[in-house]
């Protein structure tokens, strides 16, 4: 099944030297072969945290969720604010890495918000796009400027939209949950007004920009709201975005605690309905490893994160596929084609010709996720425990076999 290119049939698929080289009739089979999955929001940890992940167990991870390409976040230790570092991780994936991985750089210089990074020359030493995922932007004339010179550098600026002011000492999202288990609020106006503001910023310097891992319905109807009008906005959701609430907090797992945090049933619903449209075109997954001892600790000593690369198609075909809110179709589109295309990479399809960069689905398969079952370093999994029914049993990348079950 390749949505994009409008293929569902049984087909034969030929690979000679890493290349589709022919399709053929062939018969029916229990497996739905498609192209694999792009994951544009990935940490990796490295350099600088090499006990939560490393470029190899992490595209490892990767291999095994169905993905043939990733972009990794810049907030490592050092930060990636400059030409030299960006150019050693480059240099590290081509040894380490066993799928294609893109790494993206920093907006402002260690990320701090002050002063823009040399954008241009990050872009020549091939930062695949700019953020400062982890943090926001505070700066509005910062963000100008950043949009701006986005232009000469001929990439993209993908956003966490955070107003500091209002989420600053929260954990969960406010609400009912929140006054019931006694943690601090992080109200969805702290995401939506942020996303308003650079929607605004984005029409008066008419230069596109991506928004991260969005959780609030306010959020959806601005981004509907601007692209009606003409500004080139695109989005992305998370799995747990999409499949989660906040009276999952209600466990005080820690492994609930993202930022941003799990929100109310109509914001669920809202990203679904965004995602099905296609005003939100791509599925991330935010995969954030932390070590078990940061994780094992009370939830509001607890950091942000969970991870997502092995689990995501499977929880995502389990929690909406399977009850009927989301087509296969789509969710196969807006996790390899759609967020190929919003950053300009190769978008993985069945055709003659293109590399090889397909996954085979077992749509039946129930499986349970249990800690030691990860290839990443980290357990940090907001599923822990849950039977999940769909799993990828095979990944080829580049034209390469990087991972069979």
């Amino acid at each position: 099944m390749a949505p994009a290119q409008g293929i569902d049939e049984c087909l034969r698929i030929i690979v000679t030297d890493g290349v589709i080289s022919a399709l053929e009739s062939g018969q029916a089979s229990t497996l739905v072969i498609a192209p694999a999955f792009v994951d544009p929001h990935v940490h990796l940890r490295t350099p600088g945290r090499e006990d939560e992940e490393t470029l190899r167990s992490g595209t490892e991870a990767a291999a095994a969720g169905g993905y043939c390409a990733i972009l990794a976040m810049p907030n490592t230790e050092p930060i990636v604010d400059s030409a030299a570092v960006l150019g050693a991780l480059i240099e590290r994936a081509r040894a380490e890495a066993v799928i294609p991985t893109g790494f993206m750089a920093a907006i402002s210089k260690g990320q701090a918000g002050e002063l823009l990074s040399e954008m241009a020359e990050l872009a020549a030493a091939g930062a695949a796009a700019f953020t400062d995922d982890g943090r926001p932007v505070t700066s509005a004339g910062l963000m100008r400027r950043a949009l701006q010179y986005s232009a000469l550098a001929g990439r993209l600026l993908a956003l966490h939209c955070e107003e500091l002011a209002l989420s600053r000492g929260g954990h969960v999202h406010e609400g009912r949950v929140s006054a019931e288990v006694g943690l601090g609020p992080y109200p969805s106006t702290a995401e939506s007004l942020m996303v308003q503001r650079d929607l605004a910023l984005a029409a008066d310097t008419e230069r596109p920009l991506h928004l991260m891992h969005l959780s609030a319905r306010e959020s959806v109807e601005a981004l509907i709201h601007a692209r009606e009008a003409g500004i080139a906005a695109t989005a992305e959701v998370t799995p747990h975005h999409l499949c989660r609430t906040d009276e999952a907090v209600r466990s005080l797992d820690p492994n609930t605690k993202m930022n941003p945090p799990l929100r109310r049933e109509e914001d669920r619903i809202a990203l679904i309905s965004a995602l099905r449209d296609g005003s939100i075109c791509a599925i991330a997954t935010d995969h954030a490893p932390h070590a078990r001892q940061e994780k094992d600790v009370p939830f509001e000593d607890a950091p942000f994160g969970v991870i997502g690369l092995e689990t995501a198609f499977a929880a995502l075909h389990t929690h909406l596929v399977v009850p009927g809110m989301l087509p296969l179709a789509t969710l196969l589109e807006r996790m390899s084609a759609g967020p190929a295309r919003v950053f300009g990479l190769d978008e993985p399809a069945i055709e003659v010709g293109a590399r090889a960069n397909l996954v085979a689905l077992d749509l039946d398969a129930e499986w349970t996720v249990t800690e030691d079952g990860f290839r990443s370093l980290s357990a940090n999994s907001w599923l822990l425990g849950e039977t999940l029914r769909g799993r990828v049993v095979r990944t080829i990348a580049d034209g390469r076999e990087v991972y069979a079950a």
